[in-house]
């Protein structure tokens, strides 16, 4: 982003989710969509990182978008920077469209991401990790903390290309993280049959 390019497509922030229909009726109960899903900091971190982010939004834009990059991508790195500043189990989005999968989630707090990245190494070609993380929902009304930090981090950059402009986000989720399996190909860490 600081070097000028397009963002490509961000797989670690992009997986397809899969909810359920929670009434059984329907012959195709899975919903899939791509969701964009962040990780949470730590719940005493979220009252600083959200007076930082909308500091910065705020200051933001009073000056030209553009120039005000390099101090919003500052922000979200310094957060970003260090690991220990998220609880590993948990991860959260803000609705944008009020869908199937919003439906699904009032009605069947359960969800299924797939996240999917590859890269090229002139030893080994293609190399391609692929993980399922399955957790349960809660939905976050916007006067919730884990909102307003979604909310903040979304503002930073609501009006770079990569993202599609939204006027309203009518709330937010998190997902608790209940189980992570291995699906990369000829996985080394889990050979399980059934596991794929």
């Amino acid at each position: 982003m600081l070097g000028g390019r397009s963002m490509r497509y961000f797989s670690a922030h992009l997986p397809v989710m899969a909810t359920w229909s929670g009434s059984g009726e329907e012959k195709f109960p899975v919903n899939m969509t791509v969701k964009g899903i962040g990780l949470i900091p730590q719940a005493d971190l979220l009252p600083d990182y959200i007076d930082i982010f909308e500091g910065t939004t705020a200051e933001a834009r009073s000056m030209p978008w553009e120039e005000s990059l390099k101090k919003r991508v500052g922000v979200i790195s310094k957060l970003y920077g260090d690991t220990g500043n998220f609880d590993p189990a948990m991860l959260g989005g803000l609705e944008i469209f009020r869908g199937k999968a919003s439906e699904n989630m009032r009605g069947n707090p359960y969800a299924s991401l797939l996240y999917v990245g590859m890269e090229h190494s002139a030893d080994e070609g293609m190399k391609y990790t692929s993980f399922q993380v399955n957790g349960e929902v809660e939905i976050l009304e916007k006067n919730s903390i884990h909102y307003r930090f979604l909310l903040a981090s979304r503002k930073l950059f609501e009006f770079e290309k990569f993202h599609l402009f939204q006027f309203d986000y009518p709330f937010g989720y998190l997902l608790r993280v209940r189980e992570v399996k291995d699906k990369s190909p000829w996985s080394k860490i889990s050979k399980e049959p059934g596991n794929r």
